[in-house]
């Protein structure tokens, strides 16, 4: 009989945390700088106004507004995104980085606030 294992488990012994937290600006960040996975994203828009949370396969921080975002998440008004931790994570190639902006359109470097976001990506 084959034994099975708890990928949830398995995996959050190699997993990582990333927390977000916006300035006054786009937010470029590199969270890896290689090949790796994100097993799950939190994020909450503390604004009147939606918000936009943009993936990026890429080894540094994006250059936002020139950059095509991998992944595109609205974060509603008052609200937010919540992709729990998931044994079968997105691949991002070249590596991991984010922007925050204030519009969704992949050209858009609108600045957000300080702390108008919030949040975590679980990656590996």
């Amino acid at each position: 009989m084959p034994s099975y294992r708890n990928p949830i488990t398995y995996r959050s012994y190699r997993t990582k945390h990333h927390r977000l937290k916006s300035a006054a600006s786009t937010n470029a960040t590199s969270v890896k700088a290689s090949a790796g996975q994100i097993y799950g994203c939190a994020a909450y828009n503390r604004t009147n106004q939606d918000k936009y949370l943009k993936l990026y396969d890429k080894a540094s921080a994006p250059t936002v507004g020139t950059d095509v975002p991998a992944w595109t998440i609205c974060l509603p008004a008052r609200g937010g995104y919540d992709a729990p931790a998931s044994p079968i994570g997105e691949p991002f190639e070249n590596g991991i980085a984010y922007a925050i902006t204030a519009n969704v359109e992949d050209t858009d470097t609108t600045v957000v606030g300080v702390d108008d976001v919030h949040g975590r990506i679980l990656y590996a």
